[in-house]
């Protein structure tokens, strides 16, 4: 009888961690991860591990057992993917002694990983993985420093057209992106509505670029005396706003010095992508009360 023993997500930490060189040679090999990840995505393990049990631990060749292949390697090279993601704490890892004395790593779902299961509303973040490497944004990364030296819109330059364009004639990459969009709205709006009470008391509410009316439908739901407008033009926010009216600004905050932490780390990603691509930015909290202030509004909170 087989015998599961230590688990193996977290591995030891040595002083050679610390090393500035091993992490500089990390970061010039990080490339990999999000290329593990995507293929990790679309061969479902996430879901194939999750879908087992809640609390299940596969091995790579029960794994490989649900894919359409007869790659005989398959559970070999699937091993090295998964070991690559639990050591980004995707997946928990646990090790088991066969009965012929082989030992052999299991894997599950981890807090993290979770996320790329589908949620009850169907959602999850595999699809802002997906759209971010989609061959037409990675073209545009590939060409990053041509941004800096020419300046304007490097989507443009690339593909002749601007992301808006491009998606307009790549149904595709259009439904990829609203999904992301609508997957990437659903999970922060939901902590979101857990905390935020300033929809309290709101009549009207219009969301401005609000895609497939994602995050208004579940505002809306919770508070349901509200009358809710999506895919409003924006040249007309101004004029609408009446005497009493205000703006709710729901968007990440770039902090005003580089910090170490994943969310400094995430927002400073999404603002590096949107001046490559929709030309966009991200904020720090003095920028947005500037910027509503020269918009006119009397306060910021």
């Amino acid at each position: 009888m087989s015998s599961t023993q230590n688990h193996c997500g977290k591995p030891p930490i040595s002083e050679e961690d610390d090393d500035p060189c091993l992490y500089a040679l990390l970061l010039s090999s990080s490339h990999v991860f999000p290329m593990v990840l995507n293929a990790a995505i679309e061969l479902n393990l996430f879901e194939i591990i999750a879908k087992s049990s809640p609390y299940a631990f596969l091995s790579p060749s029960e794994i490989a057992s649900k894919l359409p292949t007869q790659n005989p390697d398959a559970p070999y090279m699937l091993d090295r993917m998964l070991r690559l993601l639990a050591s980004y704490s995707l997946l928990t890892c646990s090790m088991r002694t066969c009965e012929d004395g082989r030992v052999e790593r299991l894997y599950g779902v981890s807090p993290a990983g979770k996320f790329y299961v589908q949620n009850e509303d169907g959602g999850s973040v595999d699809s802002i993985s997906a759209f971010a490497l989609h061959r037409a944004t990675v073209e545009v990364l590939l060409n990053f420093k041509t941004a800096i030296l020419e300046g304007g819109n490097l989507f443009e330059k690339v593909h002749g057209k601007s992301i808006f364009q491009y998606m307009k004639a790549d149904p595709s990459l259009n439904n990829l992106f609203n999904k992301a969009m609508a997957d990437l709205s659903g999970i922060h709006m939901k902590k979101i509505l857990e905390k935020y009470e300033g929809f309290e008391g709101v009549s009207l509410l219009v969301d401005v670029a609000g895609g497939t009316g994602a995050s208004l439908n579940m505002v809306i739901s919770k508070y349901p005396f509200i009358k809710g407008i999506n895919f409003d033009l924006p040249q007309n926010c101004n004029k609408a706003v009446p005497k009493d009216g205000k703006v709710i600004i729901m968007d990440f905050i770039l902090p005003e010095e580089p910090e170490a932490s994943n969310a400094s780390k995430y927002v400073s990603m999404l603002d590096n992508a949107m001046f490559i691509q929709p030309g966009g930015k991200e904020r720090t909290e003095k920028e947005f009360e500037a910027l509503s202030k020269a918009a006119g509004f009397s306060g910021f909170q």
